[in-house]
């Protein structure tokens, strides 16, 4: 299994590198108050860790949600012995 997730992770990174080389355009992003001009792969990769940063942080709420609540049963379950 882990060597199946190495090599699927081996072409995507394969496909990304392609794919930031052959874009590597400026283009101009618009904050609101201010834009910035940054290269294409640059931008895309920013977007694409902040997005993995964001659903890592949901995904921890979620897990600390069921660890209290793991918890909160566990000592139901102990109070009823």
């Amino acid at each position: 299994m882990k060597l199946i997730l190495l090599i699927v992770f081996f072409c995507v990174f394969i496909i990304a590198l392609i794919f930031s080389v052959l874009n590597f355009h400026s283009v101009q992003i618009n904050l609101g108050f201010t834009s910035i001009s940054l290269p294409l792969t640059v931008a895309l990769t920013i977007e694409l860790f902040a997005g993995i940063v964001i659903g890592l942080l949901a995904a921890l709420i979620q897990i600390l949600r069921l660890k209290s609540d793991y918890a909160h049963l566990n000592k139901q379950l102990e109070k009823n012995k």
